[in-house]
């Protein structure tokens, strides 16, 4: 794999993530009127959110590092940890609209 394809893909991630972050800032802001029992129910799904996000973005900074003759190998865990993060947050923004 070229570095540039790894690149483009560390950066499609990095965009996302960024995208998500302002999604969710503004649902931060509305969970704040939620009843009660909603609320805690935001603020656990948006901890374990949160949670995720932050591994997949201590992994994009380890991978960054990797070189670009195991690219491929490291790809497909990072491909698995994309899946994870991205279906919690799908639920989350899907859930709390």
């Amino acid at each position: 794999m070229l570095p540039e394809d790894k690149k483009a893909y560390l950066q499609k991630i990095t965009d996302q993530l960024a995208e998500w972050e302002t999604k969710i800032d503004v649902l931060k802001a509305k969970g704040e009127h939620l009843a009660e029992e909603a609320k805690q129910e935001f603020e656990e799904q948006l901890a374990e959110m949160n949670e995720k996000r932050a591994e997949l973005a201590t992994y994009l900074d380890e991978i960054a590092d990797k070189a670009d003759d195991i690219w491929e190998e490291v790809r497909e865990e990072a491909e698995e940890k994309w899946g994870q993060i991205t279906s919690t947050v799908d639920q989350f923004l899907s859930r709390f609209k």
